[in-house]
């Protein structure tokens, strides 16, 4: 007789176990250990937090949990290793380039203390020529004095009168005193006056500027001509003198100033009076008043 095997039936505690429970089970332990492979500690961690479960803290040792903390206190020191060599790399690279840049300001400062020493010794050889060709002229201008004077002051004197004004003086300068009045008592009066006013100003230090000795000239010569223009304006009519003082306002303020100061205040007050009584002339009478006060 044919035994019927009866249809057995699962329970549901039996269908989760073999359904899902059992292949969970191994897919999990399946990518355990495929994570451990390639370097995961899940050996390390599973065993952590199991260890934080009241019962199983005492069922799983501590050497299990300890064994996980090594390896990513490893790993975190690797790290800091890693930025401790790169910082330390780049220090290296300032240390060098701030090494190079004081190197190159030493160069710089070096080639400039040359060109400043170069450039010292450049004025202290000018200075030097300077000197040479100063006493080389005043030397010359000793000696040219010395056959002027070896000369007779008849003699002499026409020569100085051929000659510009500042050299003339140059050569009187180094005279002395009563060799120089014999010979400027046989030149012609008004050049002797020229060169008596161009001595009067200069100095024997000037030997050696002739360009001072020359503006002193031109000065003199202007001066006088202030002077001879004053006393010709003074001689002339109010209102003549009016006129003219207001043209030469026009052209030359300075000089149009200081011919009316080189008049007594009665002469100077009549041409004032004058130049006020028309528009134009009240305003340069005004300005040449302005500036009077300033002589």
């Amino acid at each position: 007789m044919e035994e019927m095997a009866e249809e057995r039936k699962y329970s549901k505690l039996e269908w989760f176990f073999y359904i899902i429970f059992i292949p969970l089970l191994f897919t999990l332990v399946l990518s355990a250990v495929i994570a451990q492979m390639f370097g995961y500690n899940v050996m390390g961690i599973l065993a952590k937090e199991l260890n934080k479960v009241p019962v199983l803290e005492k069922v799983i040792p501590d050497a299990a949990v300890d064994s996980s903390a090594p390896a990513e206190d490893g790993n975190k020191a690797d790290e800091k290793d890693s930025k401790i060599s790169e910082l330390e790399i780049k220090l290296e690279a300032k240390e060098r380039e701030i090494a190079d840049l004081k190197r190159k300001a030493e160069l710089e400062k070096q080639k400039m203390d040359q060109v400043l020493q170069q450039a010292q010794k450049h004025q202290e050889a000018t200075k030097a020529a300077e000197k040479k060709a100063t006493e080389e002229e005043q030397k010359k201008i000793k000696n040219l004095a010395k056959i002027y004077t070896s000369m007779s002051a008849g003699k002499a004197a026409p020569i100085l009168e051929k000659m510009a004004p500042e050299e003339a003086a140059q050569l009187l300068l180094t005279m002395k005193a009563e060799e120089r009045s014999a010979i400027m008592a046989k030149m012609d009066p008004k050049k002797a006056a020229d060169l008596s006013l161009l001595l009067k100003e200069a100095s024997p230090e000037d030997l050696a500027e002739p360009s001072a000795i020359q503006q002193q000239l031109l000065e003199l010569k202007y001066n006088a001509s202030v002077r001879e223009l004053a006393s010709s304006i003074s001689s002339m009519q109010p209102a003549s003198a009016a006129d003219l003082v207001e043209k030469l306002f026009k052209a030359d303020e300075k000089r149009a100033v200081l011919v009316l100061s080189q008049m007594n205040a009665e002469q100077r007050g009549q041409i004032l009076s004058k130049l006020a009584e028309n528009p134009n002339g009240a305003a340069v009478a005004a300005k040449i008043s302005q500036k009077l006060l300033t002589y």
